[in-house]
This record gives C-alpha cells, structure tokens and sequence, in this order.
C-alpha cells in the first residue's frame, strides 16, 4: 500500500501540467478523461467544474476541480462532512470521523480558479492534492467512498453518475 502511494504522488505532482483532453498521468499510466460537469448549489449558483479521468481495467480514477467561487477553508470541510453524511448516513460517517476530520484540516480556502484533485489507486487508496499531497487516505473503504462525494458509480456505458448536481 506505501509502495502504491509513494509511486502515484510524484506523478499527481505533475497533473497540472497535463491538460484535460490529453488525459491525467496516474498511479504508472495515463488516465483519460471520462467526463466533465459543473457542480451547482440550488441549480444555479456555480460551485466548481469537474474533469473526471477513470480507467476500467482497475478502477482507477480522479476528480479535479476547479473552483469557480471562493470558499473558506473551514466551509469546505463542513460541505464535506455534510455531503458525506447525506451520501453515507450517520453510522459511517461517525466511524469515518478521524478521516472527515484530517481532510477537514487539510483543505486551504480557495479562491476562483484554485484546483483541488482527488484521486484512487489501483489498491483502492487515496489523495487528495493541491500542488502537493495534502492527505493521503489509506483506509481504502473510506478512499471509495469519499471519492463517492462526486462520482457516485459508473453506469452501463462507463459514464459517470455524478454526486452532485449538475448545472
């Protein structure tokens, strides 16, 4: 599991510097991408867009978002908590508390046009990053199932069922 991490992180490093059409480099390959929505609040007020790069062979995949809007670091990790809850229910998310907690710490407020990006190894393991690692989630029960905030499953056709609404 450390071996995994230790191999993808160098490579999340540069996935600024790739762009969206030509895929996301990834945990030793390069993911392509799958699908992009923007997220909204109430259907219209703009939140952040979405770049979904996945592979089907492993599961493999990320979400980057870019932040149309400025949130306080705080305010983010409360949507994150709450969204995980509605998503998960309260039991998991009380057994997920450590994890909610360390991302909730984690984050940095944001201001338009800042990126956060969140992606799952072949093991199932997570991180999250922005220009660097942020926090590495290695309990892969919870990597899953955070990456479930936007990308709730894949559907037939191997498109997204995304999370959140869309605009």
């Amino acid at each position: 599991m450390k071996r995994s991490i230790c191999l993808f992180l160098p490579a999340l490093l540069l996935a600024g510097a790739v762009s969206a059409a030509d895929g996301l480099w990834f945990d030793g390959r390069q993911l392509p991408l799958k699908a992009e929505a923007r997220a909204c609040y109430l259907g219209f007020i703009e939140l952040y867009d979405v770049d979904y790069f996945h592979t089907p062979t492993d599961d493999t995949g990320c979400v980057r978002l870019s932040y149309l809007r400025g949130f306080e670091a705080e305010t983010l990790g409360e949507a994150t908590r709450e969204v995980f809850e509605d998503r998960h229910g309260a039991d998991l998310a009380g057994r997920y508390r450590v994890e909610l907690e360390q991302v909730a710490a984690a984050y940095r407020s944001v201001e338009p046009g800042d990126r956060y990006l969140y992606c799952l190894a072949s093991d199932g393991t997570g991180a999250l990053l922005r220009d660097e690692a942020v926090v590495r989630l290695p309990d892969a029960g919870f990597a899953r199932r955070f990456m479930q905030i936007w990308v709730q499953g894949i559907d037939k056709a191997g498109d997204p069922r995304w999370g959140f609404r869309s605009c």
